[in-house]
């Protein structure tokens, strides 16, 4: 059983409801300089998984084919239409106070933050061949907290992104015993900088330094594992 998985969404679930109930009553000099902080906090983790890399060009090829990719298919914009609709069909009201482009921006930053990083696709992984839960669980500690402050933002809304987050961590965890024979432990050191890149862009956009198409650099966890092994072959 992925208890990890879990135990991690549902602390975002329920910092996200805490965070959606008391953002009326939860001053904004106090939620944007905490963005802030897990912004940069998402930068810090980031960098430490980024120097665990095997291979800097293979990391950096596969970001940006990643990224073209992303960018050609307009996953973006696909995943929030379908992100709004969801949202639309159960009824979950945009604040009038934010722009509804503004909305679903951050809103994808924060689904991609919480579905997506490399910390939790390892930690996934990692749980499903060993049973140790140690790193989701860490990772929970601080989602709990980083889920209360973006649902005073997004308010109810947030509690939706937990479902992809729990699939997608799911099948990661129940992959693991599958796909792990085929990957080397320096294709999995290039996987994870990736992941760490990955985070540490999120935590521009999220502190608001640099805002990049979270989304569309998605394809990057997929092209790394088949580049780096062609370039453990080729050199």
């Amino acid at each position: 059983m992925p208890i990890g998985v879990f135990i991690d969404c549902l602390c975002i679930l329920i910092g996200g409801t805490i965070g959606a109930y008391l953002k009326n009553k939860v001053p904004t000099r106090i939620i944007e300089p905490l963005n802030i902080i897990f912004g940069i906090s998402a930068i810090a983790i980031g960098i430490v998984a980024f120097i665990k890399l095997n291979s800097l060009p293979t990391v950096i090829l596969s970001i940006i084919l990643g990224t073209l990719i992303g960018e050609y298919l307009n996953l973006e914009d696909k995943i929030k239409l379908l992100f709004e609709n969801v949202l639309n069909k159960l009824n979950f009201k945009i604040p009038k106070n934010i722009n509804s482009d503004d909305y679903m921006k951050f809103y994808l930053i924060v689904a991609v933050t919480f579905c997506a990083s490399g910390t939790n696709i390892f930690g996934a992984i990692n749980e499903g061949l060993t049973g140790d839960m140690t790193i989701l669980i860490s990772k929970a500690t601080m989602d709990i907290f980083a889920s209360f402050i973006f649902a005073t933002t997004l308010g109810y809304a947030m509690s939706i992104i937990v479902i992809p987050q729990f699939i997608f961590l799911s099948l990661c965890f129940y992959s693991s015993h599958i796909i792990m024979p085929f990957i080397t432990e320096l294709m999995l050191s290039d996987f994870i900088s990736v992941g760490g890149l990955m985070t540490f862009i999120l935590g521009l956009s999220i502190a608001k330094i640099k805002s990049v198409s979270a989304v569309n650099l998605l394809p990057s966890l997929l092209i790394v594992l088949p580049v780096s092994y062609l370039f453990s072959i080729l050199l």
